[in-house]
């Protein structure tokens, strides 16, 4: 017997959600509908299905939810807010699939609030669909899923009830995966349903005769999936109202919205966007997005006398079908840039957009080409993206004739004038004989400089002048690095000097990248400033003879938690129920308080006893007999974070993750250069700013005693100098309340006097929260000075502007 289907719960039956949900019927599962229009709830049970009056009523009881509802602000509504909201009711462990198309921040946001909730066995599935009304009630819409492997796990069958069997897309990427997918997808579908219009339209001023314009484009090179589905209804008066043009609208803010969080140029999906925004603001808003044709067609015959110059039928067609292609490599060329911004897999997004409502003959032919441009590192260069024969100036040539013919006969082209300056541009900024995959470097390249004119500039002296140009300005720099370093030709020198080059040379750089931002201004990092993921000790400085270093004889990791572990011997009892002892098992000696802790969901956080201490942090080390998986070895490790350098509004650089950080969590340490007292004092008065250069010496004075028996105790405490030498940390800025704090960390006890200087979450940090930490912890002194108006006077300004703040460093 046939194990039975589970009985699914449906939020929003409109024209999409019905025709999912009555699919799922046919397939033979148990729906039971919600929706807040009645008649629409009448027309399911009509259909078959079961329906509920309230979200909470409808997922009771069923292990599966989809949501397809509109926006983001409606599923909010119906799955977190109001009384009636579906995660009062939703089982333990269902699986939530939210295939509406949102923001991918909203449904990474929707994750935290469920966790946030206690809600965290809730499987949520990130799974935007597309294909329209009539390919949902088939059930084989193409669907682009981002989730966890238990969602998949779980939910993998009722994706593929829904989905055609070739367009079921699981995104590597987690959460937010599938609606970046889809995202990238609108831009096609925005730019190619408005060029639909475009060029009906432009064929309607030519005099042409739309049924026939209809036949040719479809024939040609030109043809997408959106003309062919649109221009039907343009023939019959826009009905039946199959896609309002509300939904594109939505649609085109979330692209724009990202593009501007991201940084990314959507320089044809904006000017889409503000002739949709012009469209709603004449009432065309509940129209079927095919009526857009009326913008181009309602000043017919009012814009007195005009004479083009295309005379016969075939000129005029031939005007409309170029109009369109360079319309549709442009869209091409940014979403497939932007595809790789938010790294998606290429050959992923390609195979879904040409075989969904993104489809394109101009995509499929030239999207390869990008696509291994971006791989062979050439995209920027735009010549390397060669398509056969067809070269970009020809198509810019036919797509200029058709800009012209129209300012002749006063029609607007909105796409079509932006894909020509596009194009423009893109040619201007390399030699002769580019081809299609050149527009991939004016999308690239303007996502690094949002100045159009200046990126063409700065693009043209790098393609005649290649790494010779000095890189005084963040686009020139990462201009540089990106598209000129790792060639035979680049400049030894500059590549070791180059910032971004020294960050790609650390080992962890392929899993948990340092990145350089600047979003505010065209500041560049100190030239003089080198990354390094490790100290350097000065020559003068003294290190302990190998006689007195020691480590652990442990024989297995797990003894590293215990008392038995010499690396541990300075270490307080644990004794506060969080350990086992001997008393109590008769098989292991009593755990010491190490660290961290060893079990569960805080594996590897520090203990919270001694994260709201100054106590020192003892771990094993190379020298010890246990292996690097060692439990006490977090932050010999290493960094397990990503990190932003990014530049801030008003205190210079900061930095961030764009992950979050757990509160315990060790972040990195503060690296610099080790030197004596003696050197850093001279360094202090050598320096223009005395007071500045105390922003980056830390002094290593945990274990200083001049009572010492330890020589290397006894005498001034060592200090590290990140000013010219650090990692990322020595970015991190100063606050009064501060969300991380530096611990003293030691690895071989005969190293005390060069211990590390390790920074630990103090609390749960959200990821893009910048981080910070209190650079003058624990000094009340200063806490009573800087509330002394005769000391201020002398006192460097905190600009904090936390609540609490002291208003001066030192």
């Amino acid at each position: 017997m046939a194990d039975r289907k589970p009985h699914i719960s449906f939020i929003g039956l409109g024209a999409m959600g019905f025709g999912m949900a009555t699919n799922l019927l046919k397939e033979g599962y148990t729906v039971t509908g919600f929706d807040v229009w009645g008649p629409t709830l009448e027309r399911f049970k009509a259909a078959g299905g079961l329906t509920a009056t309230t979200p909470s009523e409808a997922v009771a009881e069923k292990d599966f939810c989809v949501c397809m509802v509109a926006t983001q602000q409606q599923a909010q509504a119906v799955l977190l807010e109001g009384p009636n909201a579906a995660i009062q009711t939703l089982p333990q462990g269902a699986a939530l699939l939210l295939c509406s198309t949102v923001p991918c921040d909203y449904v990474q946001s929707l994750q935290k609030e469920l966790e946030s909730r206690g809600r965290g066995d809730i499987l949520l599935v990130d799974a935007p669909v597309s294909g329209g009304a009539a390919r949902a009630a088939d059930g084989t819409l193409s669907i682009m899923a981002g989730m966890s492997d238990a969602a998949l796990a779980k939910a993998r069958p009722l994706l593929a009830a829904m989905a055609d069997p070739a367009k079921l897309y699981i995104v590597e990427g987690g959460i937010g995966a599938g609606s970046n997918m889809k995202m990238v997808h609108q831009v096609l579908a925005a730019c190619q349903i408005l060029s639909s219009s475009e060029a009906m339209g432009f064929a309607d001023q030519l005099g042409l005769d739309l049924a026939k314009a209809q036949a040719a484009v479809l024939e040609s090179d030109a043809w997408n999936w959106m003309f062919e589905h649109r221009t039907p209804r343009m023939l019959t008066q826009f009905q039946p109202v199959a896609s309002a043009t509300f939904i594109i609208i939505k649609d085109t803010g979330i692209i724009t919205a990202e593009g501007r969080r991201s940084a990314f140029p959507t320089l044809m999906t904006s000017v889409a966007e503000q002739v949709y925004y012009s469209a709603i603001s004449r009432g065309y808003g509940p129209d079927d997005d095919s009526s857009l044709i009326r913008l181009y067609t309602e000043g017919k015959g009012k814009v007195g006398p005009v004479h083009g110059l295309a005379e016969t039928g075939e000129a005029k067609l031939a005007l409309v079908i170029n109009l369109l292609k360079g319309i549709l490599i442009c869209a091409a060329a940014e979403s497939l840039a932007f595809a790789n911004a938010v790294g998606l897999d290429l050959d992923q997004v390609y195979d879904l957009c040409i075989n969904a409502a993104g489809g394109s003959k101009i995509l499929q032919k030239f999207g390869p080409d990008i696509i291994k441009a971006f791989r062979e590192g050439t995209a920027s260069q735009g010549w390397a993206a060669q398509a056969g024969e067809t070269e970009l100036k020809e198509i810019f040539a036919k797509l200029k004739a058709a800009v012209e013919e129209a300012q002749r006969i006063k029609t607007p082209l909105f796409l079509g004038n932006q894909a020509y300056n596009i194009i423009q541009l893109a040619l201007q900024s390399g030699p002769q004989g580019l081809a299609a995959g050149a527009v991939t470097k004016r999308t690239v390249k303007t996502t690094i400089a949002p100045s159009a004119l200046d990126h063409a500039q700065v693009l043209s002296l790098s393609c005649r002048w290649g790494p010779k140009i000095l890189p005084t300005t963040m686009e020139a720099a990462t201009y540089q690095h990106f598209f000129n370093h790792g060639k035979p030709e680049a400049d030894p020198e500059e590549t070791r000097n180059c910032h971004w080059c020294q960050l790609r040379s650390f080992k962890t750089h392929a899993k948990i990248p340092i990145s350089i931002v600047n979003k505010e201004d065209e500041a560049v990092l100190n030239p003089n400033f080198r990354f390094i993921d490790r100290s350097v000790v000065a020559e003068d400085v003294p290190i302990a003879e190998e006689c007195f270093r020691t480590g652990c004889d442990c024989k297995d990791n797990e003894d590293c938690m215990y008392n038995t572990c010499q690396c541990l011997d300075e270490m307080a009892d644990d004794d506060d129920g969080g350990g086992d002892s001997d008393e109590i098992r008769g098989v292991r000696p009593r755990r010491k308080r190490f660290a961290y802790y060893s079990q569960g969901q805080k594996a590897g956080l520090l203990r919270s006893r001694i994260l709201h201490s100054r106590e020192p942090i003892y771990e094993c080390h190379d020298g010890c007999s246990c292996t690097s998986a060692c439990p006490n070895r977090v932050v010999e490790r290493g960094r397990t974070v990503p990190l932003t350098i990014f530049k801030t509004k008003d205190r210079g650089w900061g930095v961030r993750s764009p992950v979050d950080i757990k509160k315990g969590q060790f972040v990195d340490r503060y690296l610099g250069e080790i030197i004596t007292s003696k050197e850093a004092d001279r360094r202090r008065d050598a320096s223009t700013i005395a007071r500045r250069k105390d922003v980056y010496l830390f002094a290593l004075d945990k274990f200083s005693d001049p009572e010492s028996i330890d020589p290397l105790l006894q005498a001034p405490p060592l200090e590290v100098d990140g000013e010219f030498m650090s990692g990322p940390t020595r970015f991190i800025n100063h606050s009064c309340e501060p969300n991380m704090r530096i611990f003293a960390r030691v690895g071989d006890h005969a190293d005390k006097h060069i211990h590390d200087l390790a920074l630990f979450a103090i609390r749960d940090i959200p990821m893009e929260e910048e981080l910070t930490f209190d650079y003058v912890d624990g000094l009340e002194e200063l806490d009573h000075d800087a509330h002394n108006p005769s000391q201020t006077k002398n006192m460097t300004k905190c600009l904090c502007g936390k609540p609490r703040c002291r208003g001066y460093l030192w």
